[in-house]
């Protein structure tokens, strides 16, 4: 654990929360049985890094599991995968089989689960549900996972490529991999960028690189006219382009600015694309995806689609003070991430795109 507290491994499903202070918890929990749980259910638009590492990395993940499994005194992995990826469940059943074979995890047992599709199910407490068989709705927190998670036990959950992080630690040391990226922002991202640039694909890129080294070195710039980028997934700020320029790639200078690294996908949204529509399919995704547990999710991102859908098609103009108000509700009322994430992207377009905006607004601020 003090290896893995030195690193300052940070989680890289989009929190960014300090790994190890997962293991501290439940190293502390007197259960006699606990679990060690792996988040792969990637849902993110434009993201694939999980899909990579699990398809061509299988070991490094069942051994970054394992090992803290051997730490917190688990005995039992579980894989969560989304259905979507039936290569990645046939290639880690696969890995794990050898992995029996040859005698090399004593009595660790591995479970792979066959996610049905659904986005929520990438929320940690909402994953857990669906593990165990229920509705997966999001779990008020406290109790934590560390605390009372699967089937009620003490459970270290985290993604994929943050226990994909684990051998390289305790092969070359915390200290190593502190010295790789920033103070805060520590190791390496998986960052996967997609078609609009002229060499799409994922790359491994040392964390507190600029973004406009990212896009331009890695992905070699890009094909065609684009106005925004959103970084992180649905739930991910929408970067306008001019910004790309004071941005590096790690939790702080993103989040400090507004913005997410989060899964740290990126998808381009092209000069000739509405932004009103862009928007309006975040909410309708939002509410297509909400588990339904906690009301201002499931009905104001429904609302805030009918508002933009009514703004675009008649005279209706969205008061602004309302639209405002629907988004702090959703930002402090929701239960989980999918609500409370939504108006950090709606927030950005309204900012740095209102020009373009304002004709499906009365009484807007500025104009």
């Amino acid at each position: 654990i003090q290896e893995v507290k030195t690193s300052n491994l940070r989680g890289r499903g989009g929190a960014g929360f300090p790994f190890w202070f997962k293991l501290d918890a439940v190293i502390k929990e007197t259960n006699k049985q606990k679990y060690i749980v792996c988040n792969a259910d990637e849902g993110d638009p434009g993201a694939y890094s999980d899909m990579y590492l699990m398809e061509h990395q299988p070991h490094k993940v069942l051994f970054g599991m394992y090992m803290s499994g051997l730490i917190v005194g688990a005995n039992t992995g579980v894989l969560y995968i989304r259905g979507e990826y039936p290569d990645s469940i046939r290639i880690i059943g696969k890995a794990i089989n050898q992995l029996k074979n040859k005698k090399l995890i004593g009595d660790f047992k591995f479970k792979i689960i066959r996610g049905q599709g659904s986005y929520v199910c990438g929320e940690e407490t909402a994953l857990l549900n669906s593990i165990e068989g229920l509705r997966p709705e999001v779990r008020v927190r406290p109790p934590y996972p560390a605390q009372y998670g699967l089937f009620g036990k003490p459970t270290v959950l985290s993604n994929v490529e943050t226990f994909a992080n684990i051998h390289w630690i305790l092969e070359n040391s915390g200290e190593a991999y502190a010295n790789i990226g920033t103070k805060q922002s520590t190791g390496t991202k998986l960052v996967s960028l997609d078609s609009f640039f002229n060499a799409p694909g994922m790359y491994e890129i040392e964390m507190g690189t600029s973004l406009s080294t990212v896009f331009n070195e890695y992905g070699k710039g890009l094909k065609t006219g684009i106005k925004a980028f959103q970084i992180g997934g649905p739930l991910g700020g929408i970067v306008p382009t001019h910004k790309i320029e004071k941005l590096t790639l790690d939790f702080e200078s993103l989040n400090s600015n507004g913005f997410l690294l989060g899964h740290a996908s990126v998808v381009s949204i092209p000069e000739d694309f509405p932004m009103v529509k862009f928007l309006e399919h975040l909410l309708e995704f939002t509410s297509d995806e909400s588990c339904g547990k906690c009301y201002p999710c499931r009905i104001g991102s429904f609302r805030g689609m009918e508002l933009l859908q009514k703004a675009q098609n008649s005279t209706y103009k969205i008061d602004r003070q309302l639209f405002d108000d629907l988004l702090e509700t959703l930002e402090i009322g929701s239960l989980c991430a999918l609500g409370g994430g939504l108006p950090l992207p709606v927030k950005n377009a309204l900012r740095y795109f209102d020009k373009e905006l304002s004709p499906y607004f009365k009484n807007n601020p500025g104009t």
